[in-house]
């Protein structure tokens, strides 16, 4: 039951960190973003850093773009400008390591992908830092994983890692 808790938490956080790209966002430059390629005010992609902002004036994000797609490092931030995400990206999807942060700095998740698909151990911890889950995906499919309880691990049933999948 403690499991299945768990699971149903971690798929409404992730559900959460999609929502997160739905507020109004003011661009620098007079920038337009279409089909998720970012262009500026001539209409050609961006090349180089680009940066999105709160309307309270905060950086809410800056990655590096190569032809109007991220291509490099991006950082996303709160309204009140604290770290949320990390990580790099190659031609518009994650590729390597992400990282969800707490607001009192700590890693909260550690995610790995592969051409924008989860792939590998992703790692999920709690505000102290320590794991508390752990989950293998294979080409965006979780295939194996246990969350740690009263300091006792507990293997996911098929079930309930169905339920980890994007």
């Amino acid at each position: 039951m403690r499991i299945a808790l768990i699971a149903v938490y971690l798929v409404l956080m992730l559900n959460a960190c999609k929502d997160y790209d739905k507020k109004e966002i003011y661009n620098e430059n007079n920038t337009s973003v279409i089909d998720g390629v970012v262009y500026n005010i001539d209409e050609k992609p961006i090349n180089g850093l680009y940066k999105t902002y709160f309307p309270n004036g905060n950086i809410k994000m800056q990655v590096y773009s190569q032809n109007g797609k991220p291509n490099g490092i991006g950082k996303f931030y709160n309204e009140r400008g604290k770290l949320v995400y990390e990580g790099s990206f190659i031609d518009g999807q994650p590729d390597g390591t992400m990282y969800q942060y707490y607001q009192n700095g700590k890693v909260h998740n550690e995610m790995h992908y592969s051409s924008g698909k989860l792939d590998g151990i992703q790692h999920i911890y709690n505000k102290k830092g320590d794991l508390i889950v752990e989950i293998v995906f294979n080409n965006n499919k979780a295939v194996s994983g246990y969350a740690i309880i009263n300091g006792e691990e507990s293997e996911f049933s098929a079930e309930e890692l169905e339920k980890f999948n994007p």
